[in-house]
């Protein structure tokens, strides 16, 4: 089973603090691993997973979210300022988190607006490229979507 993880820690340094999107296998353990960000550097603090623009919320600050689902299929978006090109939908598509944030429409694309998202997972170009090849392999393979999971220190 393969399933992907996001983790980050925030105010390490100027700017837009890294996280690290990793692809995984139960018995291959790790797959892939992709330095990534979610959010602007003045939305990346600690609970800034409530507010509008904050980072993704990890699924454990969402009532009865036992996991986000990506999908492995993108969705072409080139007219989307910021995305312009392939989306790969996160679901659900909107959540209220534990603390009454209404938040939604994620989804993990090249960072086409560098640098920062408004909680998407975004990389750049060379890298968002060898993610897209990874699930271009695994749409072969028969998956659909992948469990995500996300973690902040």
């Amino acid at each position: 089973m393969y399933f992907l993880t996001y983790s980050a820690h925030f105010d390490r340094d100027k700017g837009v603090d890294a996280g690290r999107l990793c692809l995984r296998h139960l018995q291959q353990g790790t797959v892939g691993i992709w330095i990534s960000a979610t959010s602007h550097s003045t939305k990346q603090f600690p609970e800034s997973f409530h507010q509008w623009g904050g980072v993704i919320p990890p699924e454990y600050r969402v009532p009865e979210l036992k996991n986000w689902q990506v999908l492995t299929k993108p969705i072409y978006m080139p007219q989307v300022k910021g995305v312009e090109g392939n989306f790969y939908k996160i679901n659900p598509h909107n959540v209220v988190t534990d603390k009454g944030g209404k938040r939604g429409d994620f989804g993990i694309h090249r960072d086409a607006n560098a640098p920062g998202s408004l909680g998407c997972i975004v990389m750049t170009g060379d890298r968002f490229k060898d993610f897209e090849n990874a699930l271009a392999s695994l749409r072969k393979q028969g998956v659909d979507e992948l469990p995500l999971f996300v973690s902040y220190s």
